[in-house]
């Protein structure tokens, strides 16, 4: 069985390492927030149970290549993982990228070739409840595929092992299509939810949410067909109002970002859909207002007030 190492143990980091702990992988964890090694009990309510995981900080993982390696850090940590790669001259033969947004896997595909290199667009919601609890929300799903067929023979195996772990996973021959769709969808929410400060449930319950939310998801689909992506389906729309429903009670990975003070991926996501329309001599409007928006909240900190309003 092949060696597999998760690089990032936030929320989806430890859903997909807990499911391949639980389905016999032997399974590196690597955390950042963490020095030497340890063994750690990663719970997954609402999924996984309790799953027994070896953790490594940066400082201390086993030298010995891993056949699978899982990118599960934010979109703006990618760079460091391929640095720290390099430095402990890994070579896998498959990579997953499993960010957020546009620009993770193409930089993976750079620096390890396109045959080694894979996406895995996530359909579930996890949020991180302590160091060792996340919450899983959503319906567990997930896709695997390359944009350069055919992909790693591992990619199956990697699949499977998934599966047998409690996900639910779907193979498709090309990855562009479902990296796109879940890129608009991300597009609709998060910011919405980010500059709402309010769970994803905000896109069903407030019209002036859903229509900015809709017009995002609209803009972001012109743009996906400048740049010659066939979506698996054309209702946008409908595909971000099933997503806010499914994960109503969500608080999406941006609003996390922002109530805890840190960077968001707002670059890769709606960021991304801007410089594709420019790439094709177009622009998004919509797009690039929410990306200063977001950006606005990052300098204060915050989406809590940070003074109370007296009567005047």
């Amino acid at each position: 069985m092949e060696r597999v190492a998760v690089i990032g143990l936030g929320a989806v980091g430890s859903v997909v390492a807990a499911a391949l702990a639980n389905a016999g992988a032997e399974v590196i964890a690597v955390s950042r927030s963490r020095q030497g090694c340890g063994s750690v009990r990663v719970s997954v309510r609402g999924f996984a149970g309790e799953a027994p995981l070896l953790v490594c900080g940066w400082d201390a993982i086993p030298r010995d290549r891993p056949g699978i390696v899982l990118v599960a850090v934010k979109a703006y940590d990618v760079p460091g993982v391929v640095s720290l790669m390099d430095e402990l001259a890994w070579l896998p033969d498959l990579i997953v990228s499993l960010q957020n947004g546009l620009g993770s896997l193409e930089l993976l595909e750079e620096a390890f070739g396109s045959g080694r290199t894979a996406a895995g667009v996530v359909y579930f919601g996890a949020t991180r409840v302590s160091s060792t609890i996340v919450e899983l929300r959503g319906h567990g799903s997930l896709i695997l595929g390359c944009r350069r067929p055919p992909c790693s023979r591992l990619l199956g195996a990697l699949a499977d092992l998934l599966s047998k772990g409690g996900l639910s996973v779907r193979l498709v021959g090309s990855i562009e299509p479902y990296r796109w769709l879940k890129l608009i969808v991300n597009a609709a929410i998060n910011p919405v939810t980010a500059i709402a400060c309010k769970p994803n449930r905000v896109i069903l319950e407030d019209d002036s949410a859903r229509n900015l939310a809709l017009a995002l998801a609209r803009e972001a689909f012109y743009v996906s067909k400048l740049v010659g992506v066939r979506l698996p389906t054309s209702n946008v729309e409908a595909e971000v109002v099933k997503a806010a429903r499914a994960t109503a009670d969500n608080y999406s990975s941006m609003l996390q970002d922002i109530i805890r003070g840190r960077p968001t991926e707002i670059d890769y996501i709606n960021g991304a859909v801007v410089h594709a329309a420019r790439r094709k001599g177009a622009s998004a409007p919509v797009n690039e207002a929410v990306v200063l928006s977001v950006k606005l909240l990052e300098s204060r900190g915050s989406c809590r007030m940070e003074f109370p309003l007296k009567d005047s």
